[in-house]
């Protein structure tokens, strides 16, 4: 359906006008369809757990359904913003999102080496055109070009380790490399070239200087996406194949990340470099459940794109209330964080006791879990520095709330929103505060879904 849709779409090109804001509401109506679709599949999966597509290229199992629903859920929520508010997507974007989307929803289920070197390039190369469609924009630009540089240099690291995996196993199939690996028991620096080009395309750190660049040029609007996705569909083949990487390398990413998200956030002043660094922070966190191989990590990832999404319409939303430094990123630096709107400084302080881990919101739940699944592991140490580490970043996440404290002074007219942006704000910030109700459901569907 989704491969049907980027061909209508590319046909439909020929006949209309390309920058009719009827692209996003069009753009929602299909992916919503897709999900619906993907739905009513699962049954699928009851019938054969492991079921292979195509060759043996692909295998869809359960731990990758919850992945691919809430791409499908936040990819939905970003279309729909656009098409209420005063950012426009215009037909080529829109194309290009179909384009990622097919890349995000087959990485998790890829089972064969040379698919996988080609779907993260699928996504990939969309994600670059994206970030510098708006090419009005210098900053824009510059992002899209550092992106790629550092992109092709992360996809070169990986193929070669795809090489000497082929080299070495004489085979591309996944499930078979699992077999020998087993067999044989040993570890190779093969293997860990390939996690560091995926490190490297996720942004962890030490190899996260990029990131943190790419994502302070691009639109505020790209960056909510490229922030989620990317890193969301990179880390859950990870999951899934968790037996390909070594845990002991993990680690080091999983060290460095943890202390470079936490310590260098508090000399910054600019809002989508601490929201970079914060990312890399949280998805250290999820590392410690990747090596576990526990169901907290579905916890986090349900929290993180709860709390992210709303944030960062928050953030869109805001960039419309206060003078913009700039059209593509009205909102830059913590001091502009002077809302005339209580009601949605109220969502992002929820977002900032989220990302604290305050209860009962879901990031409290989530590094719960995380920790947990750690004892269980006898990953003592790792458990500590994440409390730590969480600690830490308690400080810049509540110099925001005070930055933005200075709204509740501001004496000016309290300015509305968009109706529907302001409904799906209220729902995703109701979700956030109820999180803990839904709870023991989704822990027994979890629970369900690994027997």
């Amino acid at each position: 359906m989704l491969f049907t849709s980027i061909l209508i779409f590319l046909v439909l090109s020929t006949y209309i006008c390309h920058n009719d804001n009827s692209f996003n509401r069009l753009g929602t109506i299909t992916v919503a369809f897709i999900t619906l679709m993907f739905i009513s599949s699962l049954n699928i999966v009851s019938i054969s757990n492991g079921i292979t597509l195509f060759n043996n290229w692909f295998i869809f199992k359960t731990i990758n359904l919850p992945i691919i629903f809430m791409m499908l859920l936040f990819i939905m929520s970003w279309l729909t913003y656009s098409s209420t508010n005063s950012i426009s997507i215009n037909f080529n974007l829109l194309v290009l999102v179909l384009t990622n989307l097919l890349g995000l929803m087959t990485l998790p289920l890829v089972n064969d080496l040379l698919m996988l070197y080609i779907i993260i390039e699928l996504q990939s190369y969309t994600l670059y055109l994206m970030t510098g469609l708006y090419n009005k924009s210098y900053n824009s630009t510059r992002a899209s070009m550092l992106y790629f540089m550092t992109g092709g240099m992360a996809s070169t690291i990986m193929l070669m380790s795809m090489y000497f995996l082929f080299n070495e196993y004489g085979t591309m199939n996944l499930n078979e490399m699992n077999m020998l690996q087993n067999y044989n028991n040993t570890f190779n620096m093969t293997e860990m070239m390939l996690m560091m080009g995926l490190m490297f395309k996720m942004g962890m750190a030490p190899l996260h200087r990029w990131s943190m660049s790419v994502y302070n040029y691009a639109p505020t609007y790209m960056t909510a996406y490229m922030s989620i996705v990317a890193k969301l569909s990179m880390s859950s083949l990870m999951f899934a194949n968790y037996w390909l990487f070594d845990n002991y390398v993990m680690l080091l990413f999983m060290y460095m990340s943890l202390l470079m998200g936490a310590y260098k956030p508090l000399y910054q002043m600019n809002l989508k470099t601490m929201l970079a660094y914060s990312g890399m922070l949280n998805f250290g966190y999820l590392l410690l459940s990747v090596m576990s191989y526990d169901m907290s990590y579905y916890m986090y990832m349900m929290q993180y794109v709860l709390t992210h999404l709303l944030m960062f319409m928050m953030l869109l939303s805001a960039g419309e209330l206060v003078t913009p430094v700039s059209k593509w990123s009205p909102l830059l630096f913590m001091n502009q964080l002077n809302m005339n709107n209580n009601y949605l400084l109220m969502s992002l302080m929820m977002c900032m006791f989220s990302l604290m881990g305050m209860p009962p919101t879901p990031g409290f739940f989530s590094k719960l879990f995380i920790m947990e699944s750690s004892l269980m592991d006898n990953y003592m140490f790792e458990m500590m520095l994440l409390m730590m580490c969480s600690v830490m970043a308690t400080y810049y996440y509540a110099n925001m709330m005070k930055m933005s404290m200075n709204s509740m002074t501001n004496k000016e007219q309290t300015v509305y929103m968009n109706s529907t942006v302001a409904y799906m704000m209220s729902v995703t910030t109701m979700l956030l505060l109820t999180f803990y109700i839904y709870l023991p459901n989704m822990i027994e569907g979890l629970m369900m879904m690994y027997m």
